[in-house]
């Protein structure tokens, strides 16, 4: 596990611990960039080479990148190890966890059911959960556009406790909703990966089948996605490329365990990224689903969200994407509409590059200014003489903690109940978290005790906590 992504539009007390990482702290950047003919095929390749090599030097991407315009490939190449310890090189048909990317995956399963009569997403749950009697507001469309007000399954009281538990996914959706609901159904929008395992619960009871299978049968096999499925029970996957977590300034370590049922309709898709290219096309074309579905799917329901699917303008270009993180994996990708430009990434290490990858990667196709933010700072070879005054809990909004915490010597963050980062001194004074690709720094009173965390991501959005024990 480690820390998300979310849209930096959202409120901050809004934010939610996500699949396994701060989700939300550092935020979707939006491709900030003019659109023009877009630069000749050599220097394209040299100049994204260029780029992405910036940050394979200093560990911070293992994976593949893909751009296409409509059925030409403008870029496709494979950075790294799928596997650092046997010296497995990723390549085209190396498969990643692509994290909230699974969302929309989960969302067109609901819509195949509607359009096979059985549901409606203006159903009640208590529909088809019929224990649930507090969901009796929530419809299956708040639940797709995270408005259903259930608490994120990342920040229950117990989630440390009952993610080494073997549970099935009826038990899931029962500790969440032992929880009050966070707001009122509709009234709010508070990105839940809660309300996605619920609705993996729900194509369940209502196809009678596994998630799994549903999805493998009325989604995969149609649309010929033949190296994409869901990954559950520890199962081998053949091509699967294993995920690393960062440790200290250029080091990789094996992620915390995640109980796969935590991630069950929110996370828990496996692909590559030329299926995710033919994922893109089918979803463009409406290959799956009838012109209603699809028009759900792309509406902008609330916070530029559709049903699993971030839909927004840059510029006036419309697009749509998502981005996803999941233990030891990055995955994201964006279309523009309009131009049939798409920008694939996965990736194999849970570092926070990605978002800016895929706006930076843009503006080369389009000939516009762009920048490396790979890291430049020399780390300390020690921490400084107050680091250990620095452990603590900083409040960021009404239930959104950070804490602060030794490990061994080792200063790490998490986020409410999810899993921990590693801040990494540098010599600026500053400390730098690579799972977010972001720069932490505090303030102290006159006696030299901290009170307050400063968290400036990539792009300059700065986000600031009281320390309140």
């Amino acid at each position: 596990m480690g820390f998300q992504y979310r849209s930096k539009r959202r409120h901050f007390e809004k934010l939610t611990v996500g699949n396994s990482v701060w989700p939300c702290v550092i935020g979707v950047v939006l491709l900030c960039i003019f659109f023009t003919v877009p630069v000749d095929a050599s220097s394209l390749t040299e100049k994204i080479d260029s780029y992405v090599s910036s940050y394979t030097r200093t560990n911070d991407f293992s994976g593949c990148v893909l751009a296409k315009n409509k059925a030409e490939t403008l870029y496709s190449k494979c950075f790294g190890m799928a596997n650092v310890e046997f010296g497995v090189p990723n390549s085209p048909s190396t498969k990643f966890k692509i994290g909230s990317i699974s969302k929309q995956f989960t969302a067109v399963g609901i819509l195949v059911l509607e359009d096979q009569g059985l549901l409606n997403t203006r159903d009640s749950v208590v529909k088809y959960l019929p224990e649930y009697k507090s969901a009796k507001n929530i419809t299956i469309h708040h639940l797709l556009t995270h408005t259903s007000g259930v608490l994120d399954i990342y920040a229950l009281p117990n989630f440390q406790k009952i993610n080494r538990d073997s549970l099935s996914l009826k038990q899931v959706t029962d500790e969440i909703f032992r929880n009050e609901l966070q707001h009122k159904p509709g009234t709010v929008y508070a990105y839940s990966n809660s309300g996605y395992s619920i609705l993996a619960r729900i194509i369940e009871e209502v196809s009678g089948t596994t998630y799994s299978g549903f999805l493998e049968t009325n989604v995969f096999k149609p649309l010929e996605l033949n190296s994409t499925g869901d990954y559950f029970d520890n199962r081998v996957i053949k091509n699967l490329a294993v995920g690393y977590d960062p440790k200290g300034y250029d080091g990789l370590l094996r992620p915390d365990y995640t109980n796969d049922v935590f991630v069950r309709g929110s996370g828990s898709i496996y692909s590559t990224v030329n299926d995710l290219s033919r994922w893109i096309d089918a979803l463009r074309k409406g290959r799956i689903l009838s012109k209603r579905s699809r028009q759900k799917l792309f509406t902008n329901h609330i916070s530029n969200y559709g049903y699993g699917i971030s839909v927004y303008k840059s510029f006036g270009k419309e697009v749509f994407g998502h981005d996803g993180r999941i233990s030891g994996y990055i995955a994201d990708y964006l279309h523009y509409n309009d131009d049939e430009i798409s920008v694939v990434i996965l990736g194999n290490i849970q570092t926070g590059v990605a978002d800016f990858f895929r706006r930076d990667i843009a503006a080369i196709i389009f000939g516009k200014e762009y920048k490396s933010r790979a890291k430049t700072i020399p780390p300390r070879t020690t921490y400084p003489a107050n680091y250990r005054s620095l452990v603590g809990k900083y409040q960021f909004g009404p239930n959104f903690f950070v804490f602060l915490e030794l490990f061994d010597g080792v200063l790490k963050a998490r986020a409410n109940e999810g899993s921990y980062s590693e801040l990494v001194p540098l010599e600026t004074g500053l400390y730098f978290s690579r799972t977010l690709y972001s720069s932490i720094d505090f303030e102290f009173d006159e006696s030299k005790k901290p009170t307050r965390m400063i968290w400036v991501n990539n792009d300059g959005n700065r986000f600031e906590g009281e320390k309140v024990n």
